[in-house]
């Protein structure tokens, strides 16, 4: 195995809106990782609408990964039954998140792994509590942000005010990765093409490719190789001696 030596050895994973693909999303790169001989692991540090957490155990089955009971606390933090933001979700189980308990869970599952996958809640501006939005505590973690955005009309707005917040805070964007939902096939290739385009000449940000989500899975993963060498690749920019494979 490689060893990263960085303070936070994470990726994090974030989204345009909920329901764009992050979960898809981090599990590829999650396998990705590892097939690279890299000791990744997964993380949701929030979880609503069950009360376990499907998004760990896609990850975790998608990639042949047997559960561990004794890590499964630190991987999902927070599991709320109601799907709603986290500070919703929360309220009405009579309880508040407490943001120090997801920090002192990262901590720990960072030292047990080479590099983990962090996947955020819905956007980046849902909020955490009712006095902390999501990108305002990750943002002094400082971890390079993976944007997972929709292929189809709407997606400009979306991600470029996705690339905004993310600079008005100083956080490292890694870039935009897209995804493909069940609508994008009313529109036709021309117009996907330029969605990325755009994004990447308005934004100046990497575009690390487009992601066919309703494709098999072992497609997925053959779509998916490029990008992740593209991201393997930048990420020797934000964490320090990365040994690329």
């Amino acid at each position: 195995m490689k060893t990263i030596k960085n303070k936070y050895n994470a990726i994090f994973v974030t989204g345009t809106d909920t329901g764009v693909g992050k979960t898809f999303i981090s599990s590829l790169l999650l396998g990705f990782l590892r097939r690279k001989g890299i000791d990744a692991g997964y993380q949701k540090w929030l979880s609503s609408g069950g009360c376990g957490c499907a998004d760990l155990d896609f990850c975790l089955q998608q990639n042949n990964i047997a559960p561990e009971s004794d890590t499964a606390n630190l991987q999902t933090v927070y599991c709320f039954e109601y799907p709603a933001a986290p500070h919703l979700a929360a309220e009405l189980e009579g309880k508040k998140v407490n943001p120090q308990q997801i920090i002192s869970s990262f901590r720990k599952y960072t030292q047990q792994k080479e590099l983990i996958v962090v996947e955020g809640v819905g956007g980046l501006l849902v909020p955490v509590h009712r006095n902390l939005l999501l990108a305002d505590f990750v943002t002094p973690l400082g971890l390079p942000t993976l944007i997972v955005a929709r292929s189809g009309l709407g997606t400009i707005n979306h991600t470029l005010l996705t690339v905004e917040a993310l600079r008005n805070r100083n956080l490292p964007l890694l870039g935009v990765i897209f995804s493909d939902d069940e609508n994008d096939d009313q529109y036709d290739e021309m117009l996907l093409v330029d969605n990325m385009r755009t994004i990447a000449d308005f934004g100046k940000v990497t575009v690390f490719g487009r992601i066919r989500r309703f494709a098999t899975y072992v497609e997925a993963e053959e779509q998916f190789f490029p990008a992740g060498e593209l991201l393997l690749q930048s990420l020797k920019n934000f964490i320090p001696d990365f040994p690329v494979p």
